[in-house]
């Protein structure tokens, strides 16, 4: 066959990709705003007076996940894009999904246009109440019985005494464990920040979101050092999820039953999921998060955790400020919600990393504006700033801040004149892509590699066991970015990697490693220095040939500036100006 009659998906991905994007959100503000027997289905999931239900469903959140399927949904809806502007008679597909098939089918069908795939229809949204309450409401039911016992030990905070004016939410990782019981908690998200927390006596309530480490594998075990740290800090340390009382067990089986209820109705909910102007229906990607959602295990746990973060801002004292991470995660909906109908002051959303371009948690249409927001957004990044207001979030809902976990690369000579013989792999939060890249890496071993040290970073969240790797000669460490770029010169990670972020800015060679399962997910796609290798091979060669990046200005990336001048003006603008030089 003659090359020029090939067409990369990807490359039109990219190529177009600002509409492809917008497209898709779109989609998802369709089937939220369709009509079903005179209700739109956000109308239809409204739980409180000021707050609809479909804000929370997996769906919605536009989430960056494996299983989300919306890398799949915008390559269908690149591909008819690219079937309408050729001269095509009928569609060959290769794929091991079924789910693909099956839309493919449906899609030359519309078109009346042969199909190589023949496939039965797999998916519906008709499921029998038997079948329903089987595969999804009596799981449901367990798993809401699990998590009682679950959080049945774990501290509500109207049990510690609270006098703060600032409440921070953020996830329990990335702090020092022996600190915390010493009764300190030095965390990487906030490090920065302590000391002017001390000079303006500003006293903080903190509330984190349980993540589940080899150290703290129950919440129960995270509540104890939780409540050691509250003591010996005089400042009140709880989980997010706590113990529930009767009325918010009460409140989440009303709210799950107001869902089921609502599955019920939506019996078509499938022809919703036809795009505008498409012929795609993309039901099948959806099905199962959509069911998962509505009356599944994940709707059960969202139930009891609005019902539980309600309970326990209504019942603390008013706050001035609240600061949480912002991805705009199911939780997060939660949250501002629950801060709002508290009546409490302020609400800032805290972008920790640079925004990427596929990272679609952080877009919606301006006729979205009315989705649970943050008063304020704060970003660390000139990038993250451009891409929120092309989206058309008002400019001022967007305040710059200082990158705290990132000031370190401000001086990037401290890690040395000399790049560094070392090599760093650095990992990703699913185990998949990480083991993808371990793959391409593995074979270059013996001899890319045979006389360098190569360590392996995984990403913090990831609780996977790596031991394995010792084998090959990898040292896997959980050492700090800041002390590895010292002695490694070569990085390689995978494309999504805010890692390779700061091993740009850092001065070192970086290898980006592109997932070929999903979009183009790197901060660094446009850096023309930054190398990309889809396998060994291109490893190889990229190993061979770096490209200098001496001379990147990380201001381009980044917020620097040690005095934190634009965090104390936003949190503090009476903020003594001799106070500067505290770092």
């Amino acid at each position: 066959m003659d090359p020029t009659q090939f067409i990369s998906l990807p490359e039109y991905i990219e190529e177009h990709s600002l509409r492809l994007r917008n497209k898709y959100l779109a989609f998802i503000n369709q089937v939220g705003e369709s009509d079903h027997d005179g209700e739109s289905i956000q109308k239809l999931l409204q739980i409180r007076p000021s707050f609809s239900y479909w804000w929370m469903t997996l769906f919605a959140s536009t989430r960056w996940h494996p299983s989300s399927h919306s890398t799949e949904a915008i390559k269908l809806l690149a591909l008819e894009e690219l079937l309408m502007i050729t001269g095509w008679s009928g569609l060959d597909v290769v794929t091991d999904s079924d789910l693909i098939l099956e839309i493919s089918q449906q899609l030359c069908a519309g078109y009346d246009k042969t199909c190589s795939a023949a496939i039965p229809k797999l998916s519906t949204s008709k499921q029998s109440t038997l079948r329903l309450f089987r595969t999804h409401i009596f799981p449901a039911l367990l798993v809401f019985i699990r998590q009682i016992f679950r959080l049945m030990q774990v501290t509500p905070l109207n049990k510690l005494e609270s006098k703060s004016d600032l409440m921070i939410f953020d996830h329990l990782i990335r702090f020092d464990e022996e600190a915390a019981l010493a009764g300190r908690f030095d965390s990487q998200y906030w490090r920065m920040l302590a000391p002017h927390f001390e000079l303006m006596d500003t006293r903080v309530t903190w509330l984190h979101q349980f993540v589940k480490s080899t150290s703290m594998p129950t919440p129960k075990d995270a509540d104890v050092l939780l409540r050691k740290l509250s003591k010996a800090s005089n400042e009140p340390h709880c989980l997010f999820e706590t113990r529930p009382t009767i009325p918010t067990l009460t409140r989440s089986i009303r709210d799950f039953a107001h869902l089921v209820r609502s599955t019920r109705k939506l019996r078509t909910i499938d022809q919703t999921f036809l795009p505008e102007g498409s012929k795609a229906n993309l039901w099948p990607l959806f099905q199962d998060e959509w069911f998962d959602s509505m009356c599944g295990r994940t709707a059960i746990r969202h139930c009891l955790l609005l019902s539980i973060i309600e309970e326990t801002l209504a019942s603390t004292r008013h706050q001035n400020t609240g600061l949480f991470i912002m991805e705009n995660q199911p939780w997060e909906m939660a949250l501002i919600h629950a801060w709002r109908s508290a009546g409490h002051g302020r609400l800032i959303g805290v972008v920790n990393a640079p925004i990427r371009f596929w990272d679609l948690r952080y877009f919606y249409n301006d006729f979205d504006r009315h989705r649970p927001a943050p008063n304020q957004v704060a970003v660390n990044s000139p990038i993250s700033r451009n891409l929120l207001e092309e989206v058309g979030v008002p400019t001022t809902e967007i305040v710059d801040v200082e990158a705290l976990m990132y000031q370190y690369l401000n001086s990037p000579l401290q890690f040395g004149q000399t790049p560094g013989s070392d090599v760093l792999i650095l990992g990703d939060f699913f185990t998949q892509i990480s083991e993808s890249v371990l793959n391409i890496v593995l074979p270059l071993i013996k001899t890319k590699f045979a006389h360098c040290k190569i360590f392996f970073k995984p990403h913090p969240a990831n609780r996977n066991s790596w031991d394995y790797l010792a084998a090959d000669g990898i040292v896997v460490t959980d050492l700090p970015l800041s002390k590895l770029f010292a002695t490694c010169g070569t990085v390689i990670s995978p494309s999504s990697s805010t890692g390779a972020v700061e091993a740009y800015c850092a001065n070192k060679h970086v290898i980006s490693i592109p997932d070929p399962t999903t979009l183009n997910f790197s901060a660094l796609k446009t850096i023309k220095d930054v190398q990309f290798a889809s396998n060994s091979e291109e490893l190889a060669f990229a190993l061979e040939n770096p490209i200098n990046s001496l001379s990147v200005d990380n201001t381009t990336f980044l917020y620097f500036d040690e005095s934190l001048t634009k965090w104390k003006k936003l949190l503090w603008p009476s903020y003594p100006s001799d106070s500067a030089n505290i770092v």
